[in-house]
C-alpha cells in the first residue's frame, strides 16, 4: 500500500492510514518468468492470450476492458500474481469497499483489489489509461468562497489563488479545458497554505507515480482539481502544484504503451508455447 502525499512544507500532516514508504529507483521493464511449476503454468497459461486481446482491443474512449479475477481458482492467482508484477503508478481509493489500484509491469493493465478488510471481495484487471474507478472516486462538485469576514488577516494571497481555483474548475467542468498552479512561483506563508489546504480538503484519490523520484497526486474537494507534488530520487520536494484535470496525464499510460504492452506479454506468452 501507499504513502499519502506528503503535504507544502510547513503543512501538518492529517490523519489517515500508515503506507509503506516509496520505491526510489528507476523502474526497467524486466520480462517476467513464468511459474516453474507445469501444473501452475497450465492453471494460468491461458490467462496470458486473453489479457494480451483485452490490450489490443483497447481504444481510446473505447469500451473498457476489464477481466474478473473475483472467483479464479487458487493455482491462477499465484500464476497471476507472480507474471502480473507491479509497475510505475498505484492508487487508493477510498470510500466503500476501500480499492488498492497497481499497474502491472505492461503499461496500461491495472490491478483493481479490495482492501483484506472490506466486506465485498474485489478482484479485476482493466485496460485503460487510467482505471474507471480513479476518475468515478475523484468527482467532485464545487466549492464556495469563504466570506471575507472568515478569512484570517494573515491570510492574504491564498483567498486569491482559491478564488482562481474556483473559476477555472467551472470552466473545466464546460469546456474540458485543464489549467495549472505552480505554487513555487506564487508568494504564500506556511499558514497560507495550510489554509489553502484545508479549503480544498482532501478528497478519496490518491496516486503515486514512481520513475527517477516520485509524483504524489490527491484529488481535493473542488471539481477536476488535484495537489500534484513532484519529489525527486531523495525525496526532497521540487515542484508543488494545483492542476485542474481529468486525471493529472503524469498518472495516465500513453495508447502506444499500452499497445506495447500487448506484443510484450504475446512475447512472454510465447515461449512457453
Amino acid at each position: 500500500m501507499l504513502g499519502l502525499p506528503n503535504p507544502p512544507p510547513g503543512l501538518p500532516l492529517e490523519n489517515g492510514p500508515d503506507y509503506l514508504p516509496l520505491a526510489k529507483t528507476v523502474a526497467v521493464y524486466i520480462p517476467p518468468v513464468l511459474p516453474d511449476d507445469p501444473a501452475l503454468r497450465a492453471a494460468g497459461a491461458g490467462w496470458l492470450p486473453r489479457i494480451a486481446a483485452a490490450l489490443e482491443a483497447y481504444l481510446v474512449d473505447g469500451p473498457v476492458q476489464m477481466l474478473d479475477l473475483t472467483d479464479i481458482t487458487p493455482e491462477e492467482r499465484r500464476f497471476l500474481n507472480e507474471v502480473l508484477r507491479p509497475g510505475e503508478v498505484s492508487a487508493l481509493a477510498m470510500g466503500e469497499p476501500l480499492l488498492q489500484v497497481e499497474e502491472t509491469i505492461f503499461t496500461g493493465l491495472w490491478r483493481i483489489r479490495s482492501d483484506a478488510n472490506a466486506g465485498v471481495a474485489v478482484d479485476m484487471l482493466e485496460v485503460a489509461d487510467i482505471p474507471t474507478i480513479l476518475r468515478t472516486r475523484a468527482k467532485a462538485g464545487p466549492l464556495p468562497l469563504p466570506a471575507p469576514e472568515c478569512i484570517p488577516d494573515n491570510i492574504v494571497n491564498a483567498p486569491h489563488i482559491l478564488a482562481e481555483l474556483i473559476a477555472r474548475s467551472a470552466e473545466f467542468e464546460a469546456s474540458g479545458r485543464p489549467h495549472m498552479i505552480n505554487l513555487d512561483l506564487v508568494p504564500m506563508s506556511d499558514d497560507e497554505l495550510t489554509w489553502l489546504v484545508r479549503m480544498l480538503g482532501e478528497g478519496p484519490v490518491v496516486i503515486i507515480s514512481g520513475g527517477y523520484g516520485s509524483c504524489r497526486i490527491r484529488s481535493t474537494n473542488l471539481a477536476g482539481t488535484w495537489w500534484v507534488q513532484y519529489s525527486n530520487a531523495s525525496d526532497a520536494l521540487i515542484l508543488n502544484s494545483l492542476e485542474i484535470a481529468s486525471i493529472p496525464a503524469v498518472a495516465c499510460a500513453a495508447a502506444d504503451d499500452i499497445a506495447d504492452s500487448a506484443d510484450r506479454l504475446r512475447s512472454v506468452g510465447s515461449v512457453y508455447q
